[in-house]
């Protein structure tokens, strides 16, 4: 009986072993290091910039804002970051959440990566695309006063 829960014992340390997962982790967080650089959205309404640069290995920083005119009327500050328990897409929107960050963890990485927070309203899914080179598709969607909603963005590298 006890060879068994000695058994037992390396089995579920072996499979949570965080060192394998954190460097799964970051092996994914590299594959979204296309997302580096400046990327703008011009038009003759607005200008729509997005900005990432990595800190580390395991963290990138973004921030994005859009202007209107000469007035910034949208603005927040990203964290991407990799950790033992898995990727995380972390915004701080200016004027929103009570300036709170609200954190979104990556649940695929298939042609697409989603993160998703099932308890925030909207958007509860943050989804990043980059079908053609240099270009970035990125799109929000939730139910907001009980309605879907979704709202889509397409940028080009500056």
């Amino acid at each position: 009986m006890v060879r068994y829960i000695v058994l037992l014992f390396y089995f579920l340390t072996f499979c949570n072993c965080s060192p394998l997962k954190k460097e799964q982790d970051k092996n994914t967080l590299k594959e979204l290091s296309w997302l580096l650089g400046r990327w703008s959205n011009i038009s003759n309404q607005s200008r729509f910039y997005e900005i990432w640069e990595s800190v580390n290995d395991s963290v990138f920083m973004g921030t994005s804002f859009l202007i209107i005119d000469t007035d910034t009327v949208f603005s927040e500050d990203i964290t991407l970051k990799s950790d033992s328990s898995g990727i995380f897409y972390i915004p701080k929107v200016k004027g929103q959440n009570d300036e709170a960050a609200i954190s979104f963890q990556l649940i695929s990485s298939k042609g697409e990566w989603v993160f998703e927070n099932k308890e925030h309203d909207f958007p509860s899914k943050i989804i990043y695309s980059n079908s053609a080179k240099d270009s970035l598709y990125a799109r929000i969607e939730g139910r907001e006063n009980g309605k879907y909603r979704k709202e889509e963005f397409v940028f080009k590298r500056e």
